[in-house]
């Protein structure tokens, strides 16, 4: 046992080869014309929607467009004052009208929400069924506005789903919508969820819907691989079946030859788009949801590895938060991969080209411990991770030093523990001292966050990335009321108008320091690693055996690291 268990941990570090970190994951991230259209909304402004809408719908960008509609419509779900000042200025709009229409079924769905039908309150159903019914003159006149156009009929389909339509006015509506675009994406999502065993169809169904779409699909669409969406709905019945009954049977499952087959086909259409192509964003999720499992740990992280930073929300929803199920099941396949490995073999290499994000670069960040380096460095005695500490007044700077048993390497302990990045160390060193951590992140040229770490976990999360990272008011209130906490001072107003506002990242990240009563950050961050090294009373915790870090941590010494290790002056 203990054999395999050293193996696991002497491969884990190479599978994770090609793999962006944690903290560079986003969900759903929009395409850079939305988020400004997203960003102006957010600010009460429509001019910015109103030209990128009608500049989709006059070249017919159907993608463009429904991504633009649908992240305009959830801006208006909160504040739809913006909106409706478009609509009262021209209120035969067909791009006013089709952001309302698809605001019109998210308000529904949010009352309903997406808990199963046995969870729902009859006030919530009552409520939901009355916002379908005030929905579909404004989802009518939307498709009105623009006939040909495909992307009002998602909420005509969606309010198909809501209202439990029958069969035949579902059928009719699809079949007018794919005449508008064969080939739309989203058209073909909501005729899988609606054929869906889940809903008011079969897996046989759902899955011949998706093979003929994708028969007639082009090459460079991603509908060619629709199959491997229709997958995940089987798996998610399936497994919701056997929650509710204890047992997972009813509908006949897709027998192991079409599974495969459908997974190589999702597999080629994957190797046939460059790394983190936006159009293969969803196919990708979808496809290493299903090569998780079956258990096909390595060519799962080679799709992660072509995902890259780029997470969706569908399917990694139906396993709670989306961003955290996507790095949990990611986490998963890593470990099972180095437990597979026999003895004397190695990890297999990435067979995928790297996307940018994922090539090696330094890390840049800046852990705020609040405490001394002497304390923080008798926390760190149990963690396995090399860091630098400096003072700076009530608070202990930090970033990642290198080991000098392995230079360029986290060594085995820090593998086994994912410190991947100085919130995981702080998760696990700081946890029994009860101290609450800050971390300052840089992601690259144009985007910064901020992280703080309480209690064994990461409890809040922003991110600096231009108009299209803007929070909603509650998110960043929330957050914001998190790091004054944190912090021990700062006025929480002031701080969540810094995290929505849609700025220049770097300028920020400090301006938010700043407001935090926190230390500037050190000359150099964001260019280079090791900013701390000549910091005056810099020291360097190394990492320890386990053993060796027991009898340091017992030990009465208060300082742990002998003077040698002073890298100021």
């Amino acid at each position: 046992m203990f054999g395999k268990a050293a193996r696991m941990v002497r491969h884990l570090e190479a599978t994770g080869v090609g793999l962006p970190s944690d903290h560079a994951v986003v969900v759903d991230a929009p395409d850079a014309r939305a988020a400004e259209a997203v960003a102006g909304a957010r600010r009460g402004a429509y001019e910015s929607a109103r030209a990128l809408l009608a500049a989709t719908r006059e070249k017919a960008d159907w993608t463009l467009r429904h991504e633009s509609v649908r992240a305009l419509a959830e801006v208006a779900v909160d504040d739809a004052a913006w909106l409706n000042a478009w609509r009262a200025e021209s209120p035969d709009d067909p791009d006013a009208l089709v952001v309302e229409a698809f605001r019109r079924i998210s308000e529904a769905g949010r009352v309903r929400t997406a808990a199963y039908a046995k969870d729902v309150t009859q006030d919530q159903f009552r409520a939901f069924f009355a916002l379908l019914d005030d929905a579909l003159p404004v989802v009518e006149a939307a498709v009105a506005a623009n006939p040909g156009d495909p992307v009002p009929w998602s909420p005509v389909l969606s309010h198909c789903l809501g209202v439990q339509a029958p069969r035949d006015v579902f059928d009719d509506c699809l079949l007018r919508a794919l005449a508008c675009g064969p080939h739309h994406l989203p058209t073909h999502l909501q005729a899988v969820q609606y054929l869906s065993a889940k809903w008011y169809g079969s897996h046989e169904e759902m899955l011949d819907h998706a093979a003929r779409a994708a028969a007639d699909a082009p090459q460079e669409s991603p509908v060619r691989a629709l199959e491997v969406v229709a997958l995940t709905e089987v798996g998610v019945e399936e497994d919701g079946r056997g929650r509710r009954t204890g047992r997972k049977g009813g509908q006949a499952s897709p027998g192991a030859d079409r599974i495969d087959g459908i997974i190589a086909t999702a597999q080629a259409y994957s190797a046939a788009r460059p790394p983190e192509d936006r159009g293969a964003r969803l196919i990708r999720n979808h496809l290493v949801w299903a090569l998780n499992r079956q258990e096909r740990w390595a060519e799962s992280l080679d799709v992660y590895r072509s995902i890259g930073r780029h997470a969706t929300e569908y399917p990694w929803g139906y396993a709670g938060d989306p961003l955290q199920a996507f790095l949990h099941f990611r986490d998963h396949a890593r470990s099972r991969l180095a437990a597979s490995v026999p003895r004397n073999g190695t990890v297999p290499a990435p067979v995928v080209p790297l996307p940018e994000s994922a090539l090696p670069r330094a890390a840049r960040e800046i852990a705020y411990v609040p405490t001394s380096p002497q304390r923080a460095s008798q926390e760190l005695l149990l963690c396995g991770a090399t860091v630098r500490l400096a003072p700076a007044g009530r608070w202990t700077l930090m970033e990642a030093a290198p080991s000098q048993e392995t230079p360029g390497k986290r060594g085995r302990r820090a593998t086994l523990l994912r410190l991947d990045g100085l919130a995981k160390v702080a998760e696990t060193a700081f946890d029994a001292a009860r101290l609450t951590v800050l971390v300052a992140h840089c992601e690259g040229d144009d985007s910064r966050a901020l992280i703080a770490v309480g209690k064994g976990s990461t409890t809040a999360r922003h991110r600096w990335a231009g108009p299209g990272a803007t929070p909603s008011q509650e998110v960043a209130q929330q957050h914001a009321e998190l790091f004054v906490a944190a912090a021990g001072s700062g006025d929480a107003r002031e701080v969540a108008r810094l995290l929505r506002d849609p700025g220049e990242p770097s300028e920020l990240l400090i301006r938010t320091l700043a407001a935090l009563g926190l230390p500037p950050l050190p000359v150099g961050f964001g260019e280079r690693p090791e900013v701390l090294d000549g910091v005056r009373g810099a020291t360097v915790h190394r990492a320890r055996s386990l053993w060796q870090g027991m009898k340091d941590f017992m030990s009465d010494d208060t300082d742990p690291n002998p003077p040698l290790q002073l890298d100021g002056r």
